[in-house]
Parts: structure tokens; C-alpha cells; sequence
């Protein structure tokens, strides 16, 4: 029994190891046949015409990047209407803490913008899930 050189990491192996037991490489495979290592990797490497990427069809990855773009987007619009909702409902508590409830003044300008706020966080939030029914139900159809 022989050390030799693996040819891939350079350690010190045994001859009769079938495989160095640093990197992997074939050891037993190398002693036996003339040719390195490395040429029969390389050769099997280069791929044939039938192992070749497929042509990638340009209609369907338009639609995928399509229907990641509008899903990105019914996201985004459905957490910007979520915190709008929640604004105009902290808005509101916050204030009448702030403000107290006296009912003599009526009511303060800083209540109609909370209002405001929450039932245009509700109408976005349904316009929107309404909208990305409507594309699925397209998608589906």
C-alpha cells in the first residue's frame, strides 16, 4: 500500500481508497486508468444537445412576472389599508383620551378625519380583495 497525492486537494491517500476522504475525488478510479481525474469530470460535464436548457416561453414567463407584479401589489395595498383602518381607529382613541367627552363643543374636526380614516381602510380592504377575486376567477376562466 502506496501513499499518493489526491488530485484534487493534494493530501496524502492511500491508493487503495476508492475515494479521498478530504475532498471525494475518486482515488482508486485515478490509479487504474491513464487518464486524470479532472478530463473524465470535464467530459461529463459538457453538456449534450438533448441536456440542454429548454427554450423558455416568452408569453408564459410575461404572465408569471404579471401575476407576481399584481400580487405584490394587492399585498401591499392590503397592509396599507389595514394600517389605515387602525390609524384612524388609534387616531380616534387616542384623541377622545386626550380630548376627554365633553359634549358641550360637539364634536372635534380630529373625530371626522378618524372616521374618515377607518371607513377608507374598510372600502380599500373590500375593494381590494374584490379585485383579486376578479383576477383569480380571469386566471381560472
Amino acid at each position: 500500500m502506496a501513499l499518493i497525492d489526491c488530485p484534487e486537494c493534494g493530501r496524502q491517500v492511500s491508493d487503495k481508497a476508492p475515494t479521498c476522504p478530504g475532498c471525494g475525488a475518486p482515488i482508486a478510479l485515478e490509479s487504474a486508468e491513464s487518464t486524470s481525474w479532472q478530463d473524465t469530470v470535464q467530459e461529463s460535464v459538457q453538456p449534450t444537445p438533448a441536456q440542454q436548457e429548454p427554450e423558455v416561453d416568452e408569453e408564459w414567463l410575461r404572465g408569471e412576472q404579471e401575476y407576481l407584479a399584481f400580487t405584490d401589489r394587492v399585498q401591499r395595498h392590503r397592509i396599507m389599508s389595514v394600517l389605515l383602518f387602525f390609524g384612524g381607529l388609534s387616531l380616534g382613541m387616542g384623541m377622545k383620551s386626550f380630548m376627554g367627552t365633553s359634549g358641550d363643543e360637539g364634536r372635534a374636526l380630529v373625530f371626522y378625519i378618524a372616521d374618515i380614516m377607518v371607513y377608507a381602510g374598510i372600502i380599500w380592504l373590500f375593494y381590494n380583495e374584490a379585485r383579486n377575486l376578479w383576477y383569480h376567477r380571469k386566471l381560472g376562466g
